[in-house]
């Protein structure tokens, strides 16, 4: 038994480090990855996982305890997120993408359950191991993002996941200035944006694990609080390097939240550490952007040719939702299935990656599920809210969730997305 909950907890762990790549296996290739169906390594390990952990939480478990009404939302979102399975036209695809939702509440059961010590004689996980292991997994896809900006070169790996991304290339996420196009860094992910996002998460949870620290006891301590330091700054440079608006506002309001979440504390000695932290990296910020002022200008301003586009095809999206959403009220187009319906619909056969999800995971929720789909994580996003995070950096990562959840869709139409969320819902 000792060995079986040693080997699937550790497992754990390389499965958080190895959730940002994207090995996977193709199962049915397609033009993109939203009706691209995948089997990635990270999956395959979370299966093997929770054997284990359903077996000692069978045996550990001494008492019962009341259900929480967050699982009821959960369930609800789960039943109609099934039955709209039946309304889409590519049946295959919904079942894989259910199968990613079923996975996703497996793995925020395990983590809330597996780091909840009221539960069990001993606590099943580890919640700070956890955290470092997602930091360091991040690490390693700041440092390719740095590279890729700096260069203005990607590389191809299929054992990484890697994909090559040539800026010249149409499709390419790329800022186009009067000197040139310049390539966005993607990381080991399928847009800057996601990679914006997953950076977003782990700035705050560096941050606030880097000023808690009063004092250092001992060499593990030190060697911690120098491995947060680089995970954080080097995190810093690559989501400027990924020049997502979304990212930046979600980190800004993360910021000002956690600030807040401090003040709250009244402990001078953290509050002074963070300003500080937040006055540095303002300043680090500041001299990285001076030598791209003109790519910053046009991502702030939206003044160029390829701004006014995404502007303009970000309204389309929302129109398009929309009318999904008419037509589908009830039980929606089924879950995955956004894009192939908009195909589907369209008589101009436009190239694939034309074909987008709508910019907001709240309109998506309710074009591919329906309305009862979307009441349900409504409901489930105020429950959580209301709820008592029990640690400081917790509102911050929710805010900064909510932000994404509004400005994209990566977090539910993308198999990362959805197992990522749920993670993060797990840890606060």
């Amino acid at each position: 038994m000792k060995f079986c909950k040693s080997f699937s907890e550790y497992a754990v762990y390389l499965f958080v480090f190895l959730l940002p790549w994207q090995t996977k296996l193709i199962l049915r290739a397609s033009e993109t990855n939203f009706t691209e169906i995948s089997l990635y390594l990270s999956q395959l390990l979370f299966l093997v996982i929770l054997v284990p952990f359903f077996i000692f939480k069978i045996k550990e478990r001494k008492t019962e305890t009341k259900t929480s009404i967050v699982w009821y939302f959960l369930v609800g979102l789960e039943l109609f997120i099934l039955l709209s399975f039946f309304f889409a036209p590519d049946k295959l695809l919904a079942f894989y993408h259910y199968a990613i939702f079923l996975m996703g509440l497996a793995l925020f059961y395990l983590i809330r359950e597996g780091t909840e010590r009221n539960n069990y004689q001993e606590c099943y996980l580890n919640r700070a191991k956890i955290i470092y292991a997602f930091l360091a997994s991040i690490l390693l896809q700041s440092l390719l993002a740095i590279y890729q900006f700096l260069t203005q070169k990607s590389f191809a790996c299929k054992y990484l996941g890697l994909a090559l991304h040539d800026p010249e290339a149409s499709g390419t996420s790329v800022i186009e200035v009067a000197s040139g196009r310049w390539l966005r860094a993607y990381g080991g992910m399928d847009h800057p944006n996601i990679l914006g996002g997953v950076l977003v998460i782990a700035l705050i949870l560096s941050a606030y694990l880097l000023v808690k620290k009063k004092i250092i006891r001992s060499k593990n301590e030190i060697s911690e609080l120098i491995f947060l330091f680089i995970v954080y700054f080097f995190s810093l440079f690559a989501l400027f390097f990924t020049f997502s608006r979304s990212a930046w506002i979600a980190f800004v309001i993360g910021l000002i939240i956690l600030l807040i979440s401090l003040i709250k504390k009244r402990d001078r000695f953290i509050i002074g550490r963070y300003i500080a932290l937040i006055f540095f990296s303002t300043i680090l910020i500041l001299v990285t952007a001076l030598p791209h002022q003109d790519l910053v200008l046009t991502r702030i301003k939206m003044d160029s040719r390829l701004e006014q586009k995404s502007i303009t095809e970000r309204s389309s999206y929302i129109s398009q939702a929309g009318e999904l959403i008419r037509k589908n009220f009830i039980f929606g187009v089924g879950t995955g299935n956004y894009t192939s319906v908009l195909k589907l619909n369209d008589e101009s056969k436009k190239s694939a990656w034309d074909y987008q999800p709508v910019h907001n995971t709240f309109l998506l929720i309710f074009a591919e599920g329906g309305v009862f789909s979307f009441l349900f994580f409504a409901g489930f996003i105020l429950i959580f809210t209301k709820g008592v995070f029990r640690r400081e950096y917790s509102w911050a990562i929710w805010g900064a969730l909510i932000i994404l959840l509004l400005l994209d869709h990566w977090l539910f139409s993308l198999p990362f997305g959805v197992l990522f969320l749920f993670l993060i819902l797990g840890l606060i």
